[in-house]
């Protein structure tokens, strides 16, 4: 299953997100303190089971829950089975909510939990815990109920006894197992109906939250357990070794461990190897007993017993590198950006030996763990700028495989600030996240994959755009300029410093210059700004002709009357008192090196263009 859609409201700088559509590769941007990281937190306060470090100070208006709603699609056939009750048509929907209340007792805050879904009870009475209590009275004869439905071998407990906690996990185990259970509507029910804990946490994504940290070495570092590294690398156990033939030998290994360290189970199973302790261990254990014992009486005995981590544990937290970059070391000796690529270079093998399994084994494969769903915050923190590019395509690897069922796999979102983590040719991916207001809060913008209309059209913008980064710039503008060439761009720079209308470039002043390439492309740009709510000017060369038809007319259209267009009459060149194009962009930067060469029509433009006031 994939999260798809998720809304949060009364959490820090968000009153309400409204519904914010997510990806498979989901991009985060916006200015410092905008609520992207806000954002990655809800998500991850969501799907824990718990608190998960929210407290009352998080929650702007106390008299309101916080609340996080969230819809899972694509689910699995599996998942399917195991969530049919659940699901609203082919959705899941959960809502979390943290309520603060203030006790008149002793004036502190009451923080309180709950889960809310849909759940939908079977038509027949006897696979319905509530309608058997309806149907026969608060002490129903289970044994007997199950006699007369003939599903007495599902519901006995070890026991061979049939009580209400062994009906219900058995009666769950028929409705996973049978196709032609009929149910009924659907209905918003809290987690107590849901049963959230045993039936539905443990199919969710699992979440990773890479934080934009300024010491990286407590990632890696062995000693800690918890850590996005640590974890990753427990999945990767998971996801590979269980696939080695010789797998069993490491279990049976770890087995023998804890048979001569620890004592006997007095419930062993049937058929299992005799555990044959260390007898200098029992000695230990018996002599300290009777120590323990003379000083406390009422003690009757004592046993020891050695904790050992089993597999996905042992490999997780049992790994050190050793780095050997002129020197072999400890990767916690090397640079932050050296060990944020180790990371990175994990989320590599896995996804690499994930689908190696799905081709070379078929749809008979289960992949081990649930989905993973990773957040990082700026990936491009200690990263050199040309590897960036680098590691965004890691991202996007990882965010677009699919399971050996043809069901999609794990999910990525990340909050940036570089261009290199974007791509505006897949503007739906974008997320621009602002807050003007804090009366509103803080919003997101987003596009659906359409604005461009058909196929061909976006394949064309996804071209053009595939030969340069700066394009992506669009995105973390406050307002853009869109020219048709590169020669455009130094006029208008130019002429922006001779105005002193900023220092060396726009960006001073909070505007950004998109080269288009030719005015075919203009359109486009303006499609996905308008989509965005990002302002914006046009320089408009007309080439002699009107306004009112033509490429020039679509783009007065589509400026509306929000966004600046200004006109030149005919080309940049003819305006700045030139006969010809320039022969190339170096004859353009040696002209308009010269001050005195900026013409009071490009003043005029110039100053059109960059009105500071208009800036968004």
């Amino acid at each position: 299953m994939r999260l798809t859609k998720i809304q949060v409201q009364n959490y820090k700088s968000f009153i309400d997100s409204g519904d914010v559509r997510l990806e498979r590769v989901q991009a985060l941007v916006g200015e410092n303190n905008a609520g992207k990281s806000n954002l990655l937190r809800a998500i991850e306060w969501f799907l824990s089971g718990g608190a998960s470090g929210v407290s009352a100070n998080d929650v702007p208006d106390k008299n309101h829950p916080m609340v996080v709603q969230g819809e899972f699609t694509q689910l699995s056939e599996a998942e399917r089975k195991h969530l049919r009750r659940y699901l609203l048509g082919d959705r899941l929907i959960i809502r979390k909510e943290f309520q603060v209340s203030l006790q008149e007792k002793t004036d502190k805050h009451k923080n309180e939990v709950a889960f809310h879904g849909y759940f939908a009870d079977p038509k027949d009475w006897w696979l319905s815990i509530p309608k058997i209590l309806d149907k026969k009275g608060s002490r129903p004869k289970w044994t007997e109920i199950a006699e007369e439905q003939g599903i007495l071998q599902y519901v006995k407990n070890s026991q061979g006894n049939v009580d209400k906690k062994s009906y219900e996990q058995g009666i769950g185990q028929i409705i996973v197992e049978q196709k032609n259970i009929e149910f009924d509507e659907p209905k918003l029910s809290d987690a107590k109906a849901l049963g959230f804990q045993q039936n539905l946490l443990r199919f969710l994504p699992e979440f990773f939250l890479l934080p934009a940290i300024t010491d990286y070495s407590d990632e890696i570092d062995k000693r800690s357990s918890s850590t996005v590294f640590r974890r990753l690398m427990a999945h990767l156990s998971e996801r590979i070794l269980k696939t080695d033939p010789r797998y069993q030998e490491l279990e049976g290994a770890l087995q023998k461990i804890k048979n001569l360290l620890n004592p006997p189970r007095p419930n062993g199973k049937e058929g299992e190897e005799k555990q044959l302790r260390l007898e200098s261990l029992g000695r230990v254990e018996k002599e300290l007993g009777e120590l323990i014992i003379r000083l406390m009486p009422s003690v009757r005995r004592i046993q020891m017993e050695v904790a050992i981590k089993e597999t996905p544990d042992l490999f997780s937290a049992g790994v050190t590198l050793q780095v050997d970059d002129g020197v072999l070391t400890d990767v916690l000796d090397k640079g932050h950006g050296l060990q944020r690529s180790v990371v990175f270079g994990l989320l590599q093998l896995l996804i690499k030996n994930s689908r190696a399994q799905g081709e070379g084994q078929g749809e008979q494969v289960e992949r081990g763990g649930r989905a993973i769903l990773l957040a990082i915050e700026e990936p491009e923190l200690y990263i050199h700028p040309q590897s960036q590019r680098l590691i965004y395509r890691v991202l996007e690897e990882f965010g677009s495989g699919f399971l050996p069922d043809g069901y999609p796999g794990d999910q990525v979102i990340y909050s940036t600030h570089s261009p290199a983590f974007v791509d505006v040719s897949s503007y739906e991916r974008v997320a621009i996240v602002r807050k003007t207001e804090p009366t509103i809060g803080s919003k997101v913008l987003q596009c659906g994959s359409g604005v461009l209309g058909d196929v061909s059209q976006r394949k064309a913008f996804k071209l053009f755009n595939s030969f340069d980064l700066k394009h992506n710039q669009l995105f973390f503008a406050r307002r853009v300029v869109l020219v048709e060439g590169e020669q455009d761009e130094i006029c208008l720079i130019s002429a922006g410093r001779k105005l002193k209308l900023f220092l060396e470039f726009p960006e001073e002043i909070g505007h950004t210059i998109i080269v288009s390439g030719n005015k075919e492309e203009i359109p486009k740009f303006q499609k996905v700004l308008n989509a965005f709510g990002i302002g914006y000017a046009v320089l408009l060369e007309m080439d002699g002709k009107s306004g009112e038809k033509g490429k020039n007319a679509e783009i007065i259209k589509l400026a509306g009357v929000v966004n600046q267009v200004a006109r030149l009459p005919h080309k940049m060149e003819t305006a700045a008192g030139l006969a010809d194009h320039f022969k190339d962009t170096f004859e353009c930067i040696r002209h308009f090196s010269d001050p005195a060469r900026i013409t009071p029509q490009l003043e005029t433009v110039v100053t059109e263009l960059f009105q500071v006031e208009t800036a968004n």
